[in-house]
């Protein structure tokens, strides 16, 4: 009977101590690489866009993804409910980065699993609270399915794997020139008195790469698509030009007969959406082909989107597609080798780490 009594005694004081003092479950020990700079990975001359042009984000402040993201991502700061990376594996893509200095929210589906053609490089910043859990990376809570521990990088206090500040102020000059570039034509909602059936012909547009075209902020304002002919795959560039603070994109763009499909083959991406450094807020409301170049502007993408995106905020609330935009090359940039400045690495700190 005193046994009894005693080794309920015992047990009732060691649930009392598990109450008022619980296990600590520690966190598997897990220390990830120094990724030192972008410009070790992405040696190439990328032209006026620099590094920018091979990620299908790059946001200066903060990127919201809210749908499916068919592609990259490089950002400030990073809230993503839904899951993102290039998942088509056809061997033209052998390098995916991804790079957010701080993130808010994450999928645990974020990327697609290595292979035999692509390899993995996703970083965050040093502000991050990194561990592991069986073999797997976790960020701040979130365990990451598809990306293993040799995937997975984090900056040094400090350090920045890119310097955002820098680089928009490249992406605001190279927007600003190519704004301000000798225009081969202008068209303006005059140019199409056919509603139903509105054509730029690139064919007919005589000029040196990349072929500078404005387009009046009002052609784009229209709810009727607007197709652009480019059979012989010229570099284009077309200005949005006098583009209001708030502006909504409510034309459907198509592209010479692309169908709408998820790729890593961008050798017919040549097109290229320059709407300035002047817009506060963009909308795109209407499926869009083409890379958007608004370093200064949130941006909010609202239908199916294929092209890169460059905004100071980007939030996806659509399925979007990557699709790296050809280089672009003004013939002023010869001497002065405008694209090769962005190959420089930067140490300084980041603003946005928490």
């Amino acid at each position: 009977m005193f046994k009894n009594k005693f080794l309920n005694l015992f047990l009732l004081s060691a649930l009392v101590i598990n109450l008022c003092f619980p296990i600590q479950v520690i966190a598997e020990t897990f220390i990830p690489q120094d990724p030192g700079s972008v410009y070790d990975d992405l040696t190439g001359d990328y032209g006026l866009l620099g590094i920018a042009s091979q990620f299908h984000v790059f946001a200066k402040e903060k990127t919201t993804i809210n749908a499916h993201t068919e592609g990259n991502v490089a950002t400030g700061v990073l809230s993503a409910t839904n899951n993102f990376g290039t998942s088509i594996t056809t061997g033209d893509l052998n390098n995916e980065i991804n790079y957010a200095q701080v993130i808010e929210n994450i999928s645990s589906s974020v990327e697609t699993s290595a292979s035999d053609t692509r390899v993995n490089e996703f970083i965050v910043g040093s502000g991050n609270v990194v561990t592991s859990e069986n073999d797997k990376v976790v960020v701040n809570g979130t365990r990451l399915d598809h990306l293993t521990q040799d995937e997975f990088y984090q900056d040094q206090p400090g350090q920045q794997y890119i310097d955002f500040e820098k680089e928009f102020e490249r992406l605001i000059e190279a927007s600003d020139k190519l704004m301000t570039s000798d225009s081969s034509k202008t068209y303006t909602t005059a140019d199409f008195p056919d509603m139903n059936n509105r054509v730029i012909d690139c064919t007919s547009i005589e000029g040196d790469e990349p072929l500078i075209i404005n387009v009046d902020a009002s052609v784009l304002a229209k709810n009727t698509p607007l197709r652009i002919n480019n059979p012989d795959g010229k570099v284009i560039v077309i200005n949005v030009v006098d583009v209001p603070e708030d502006f909504t994109v409510h034309s459907q763009i198509q592209y010479n007969d692309r169908s709408n499909h998820q790729t890593e083959d961008f050798s017919d991406a040549n097109i290229s959406w320059n709407f300035g450094t002047k817009t506060g807020q963009l909308t795109i409301d209407a499926p869009f082909q083409g890379t958007i170049i608004a370093p200064c502007s949130d941006i909010t993408v609202n239908q199916s989107q294929y092209g890169t995106i460059i905004g100071k905020n980007v939030t996806l609330n659509a399925t979007t597609n990557r699709w790296d935009p050809n280089e672009i090359f003004l013939a002023t940039d010869t001497d002065d080798k405008t694209g090769e400045s962005s190959t420089e690495p930067s140490t300084s700190e980041s603003s946005t780490e928490p």
